[in-house]
């Protein structure tokens, strides 16, 4: 993914939060962490790289961290799995992020006083899983190692993969197959030139949900 797709994505992500916030649905923090986010993207299209001076043998070269970061003791990633780790962690990004401003493009149709939970609850999700994503690949930017995950507690049950079985594989896709074919009845409808502005509204949010359940079970098939 180039660098300007990456920026008008994340113009997308700030546009949407900013309806969220208009909405009270965020926070001012959260959208002033997606504008710094969009900065640093914009600041890198006049980026000149700095040719480091020569180190002499033997010297270490200083690592500047973030103020309360540890010292990495993870494994050192270098050449063609490092380039690899960050290509991946970028691929992910993109896709959450195009799967958050797809959820984004619904929220025009629901009233600001209307509670929409199905719709801001995965895309403030979303934001946080990509904002991760992008704290790992400065991370390993920085240190040519991964973070160390956080191990659970003695308090806390470790999370553990659910397994689908084939029987529950076969009901999660007959449940699609029906959803698709909803999805498709609803376009027909919302095609009708002569349907009321509130029977467009129900439809188009009943578009919007069906949507995401549809997400939702190619997620759990993988």
């Amino acid at each position: 993914m180039n660098l300007q797709t990456q920026i008008s994505q994340q113009q997308s992500t700030v546009r949407s939060l900013e309806k969220l916030l208009g909405a009270k649905r965020c926070t001012q923090e959260e959208l002033d962490q997606a504008r710094r986010r969009l900065a640093d993207l914009q600041e890198q299209v006049n980026f000149t790289p700095i040719i480091k001076p020569q180190v002499r043998p033997g010297l270490a070269q200083p690592v500047v961290r973030p103020v309360g970061e540890p010292v990495p003791t993870g494994r050192r990633i270098e050449g063609d799995e490092y380039n690899s780790l960050q290509a991946d962690l970028s691929k992910e990004a993109d896709f959450l992020n195009k799967k958050m401003a797809g959820l984004s493009n619904g929220l025009h149709l629901v009233p600001p006083s209307a509670p929409c939970p199905e719709l801001v609850k995965p895309i403030l999700e979303l934001k946080a899983q990509i904002e991760a994503i992008w704290d790992k690949k400065r991370y390993l930017e920085r240190n040519r190692c991964l973070p160390e995950e956080p191990t659970p507690g003695d308090d806390q049950a470790p999370a553990l993969t659910p397994i689908l079985t084939d029987a529950t594989q076969f009901e999660l896709v007959c449940e699609k197959r029906k959803l698709i074919d909803r999805r498709s009845k609803l376009r027909k409808k919302l095609e009708n030139p002569k349907a009321s502005e509130k029977k467009r509204f129900e439809w188009d949010m009943e578009l919007v949900k069906t949507n995401l359940a549809i997400q939702d079970i190619d997620v759990k098939l993988g």
